[in-house]
């Protein structure tokens, strides 16, 4: 699989609650991307936040990594997979 960086802000539907954090589905290029399923997920610290890291499925056929960063409350994308 090849990927491209991109990370660029994007507003992401997410699911929070006491134990997970889940995105439902994102707008990036004036496209909406629901999300089919969740591959994998795992967290790094930088300095004293958090990144949440989510490599996804969509339901459009593309993969992507998308982050959410706990100290601005933001989610981007990280990388597209542009295999696919």
């Amino acid at each position: 699989m090849t990927f491209e960086t991109i990370n660029e802000a994007v507003p992401v539907i997410t699911y929070f609650d006491t134990r997970q954090i889940r995105p439902l589905r994102f707008r990036w290029r004036d496209r909406t991307y629901r999300i089919k399923s969740v591959h994998s997920a795992w967290h790094d610290v930088v300095g004293r936040d958090r990144e949440y890291h989510f490599y996804v499925a969509t339901r459009e056929s593309s993969s992507f990594e998308l982050i959410y960063n706990t100290g601005g409350l933001l989610w981007k994308i990280g990388r597209v997979c542009v295999d696919e």
